[in-house]
């Protein structure tokens, strides 16, 4: 397989190979008997199964403003950081503290700059009288130390739920397995019996996880 499955695709996988069958599976049955109506029941099930585990996992409306927001202030935050650049420039001032937040802040590396923001703030503080002198605002530390504590309390919130993601398919490993033994079972008999024909893509794993996984368009 080209690609390795991640835990969160398994089910949306699962109802893309199943509609597929359900479609098709006549003509399976034909070439494999053993893809009968029981065969079709039991991969219900299981998908059905773990989609319930799957909905335990679902954001709250909490959680997915809380996510929304976060980014957003990382955003503002880094835009805010071209400004004390300047500053700190004009000071005649090393810039490699704000610049190595920056990058965190661009690549949503959102602990990494929790830590630097301490950092640079503590920095801002120590040269407050000249950085002021240029134009920054008095004002600024403590605003950066506000969005500090701000952006840790919705990344928790964050971090919350994939904790609770990796604790529940570290419990159900099996579930997947069994889901997925269903999903490659089905893939591999679907590929024989359409192969060489517009139908055997919707049976290719790895084509289907491309699709996936392909940027959606705005």
């Amino acid at each position: 397989m080209g690609f390795k499955v991640r835990y969160e695709e398994y089910t949306a996988l699962g109802d893309f190979i199943m509609t597929s069958f359900v479609r098709d599976q006549p003509k399976i049955v034909d070439k494999f008997p053993k893809f009968n109506e029981e065969f079709l029941t039991g991969f219900q099930t299981k998908l059905a199964e773990v989609k319930v585990l799957e909905s335990t996992l679902e954001l709250t409306e909490e959680q997915k403003k809380a996510t929304v927001e976060l980014y957003a202030e990382a955003d503002d935050v880094n835009k805010e950081l071209n400004f004390l650049n300047s500053y700190l420039k004009d000071a005649g001032l090393p810039t490699d503290a704000v610049s190595d937040l920056k990058k965190s802040l661009s690549r949503g590396n959102i602990e990494g700059a929790l830590l630097e923001m301490n950092d640079v703030k503590q920095y801002v503080d120590a040269h407050l009288e000249a950085l002021v002198a240029e134009g920054m605002s008095a004002e600024y530390p403590a605003k950066l130390q506000a969005h500090r504590v701000s952006m840790a309390a919705k990344n928790a919130l964050q971090n919350s739920v994939l904790n609770t993601r990796k604790e529940l398919v570290d419990a159900n490993v099996k579930e997947y397995k069994n889901l997925y033994g269903y999903i490659s079972k089905v893939a591999a008999k679907g590929k024989l019996v359409f192969a060489n024909t517009v139908i055997e893509d919707e049976y290719n794993i790895t084509k289907l996880i491309q699709k996936m996984r392909a940027p959606k368009k705005k």
